[in-house]
């Protein structure tokens, strides 16, 4: 909040440097204001859907991703004290740990932004 309280001084001397009367000037800088700490409340409320969904949903729902890349980590170090003939450098496990990495850090970004967008497309809607 100290963020928002800085905005509205900033507002405050924005407004202090308008040729208007002293009246309209606080009329202005009270609305301002008022919008401001209205928007901080809904960010508010955003924030504390974002994390009610994250941590929604059973343990095997919000962990299927980890666990399979602990799996393909837990195989490769395997392979490094045992010989393991689908580890080779023409096996297309390597092409199956490539596709699982970039899945998973990618699949994790585009649902962030999935998340952001949809949000603030109902913003917009308003």
């Amino acid at each position: 909040m100290d963020f928002f309280s800085g905005l509205t001084d900033e507002i405050g001397n924005l407004v202090g440097k308008l040729t208007l009367s002293s009246q309209e000037k606080k009329e202005l800088e009270a609305r301002m204001t008022q919008i401001v700490y209205r928007y901080a409340g809904e960010l508010t409320q955003q924030q504390g859907m974002i994390v009610r969904q994250e941590t929604g949903g059973n343990w095997l729902q919000r962990s299927w991703r980890p666990l399979i890349m602990l799996a393909l980590a837990a195989v490769v170090l395997a392979g490094t004290f045992i010989d393991v003939p689908y580890l080779g450098n023409d096996s297309r496990f390597w092409d199956l740990l490539e596709i699982g990495l970039g899945g998973y850090v990618v699949g994790r970004s585009l649902e962030s932004m999935q998340g952001l967008f949809t949000k603030s497309k109902r913003h917009g809607k308003r």
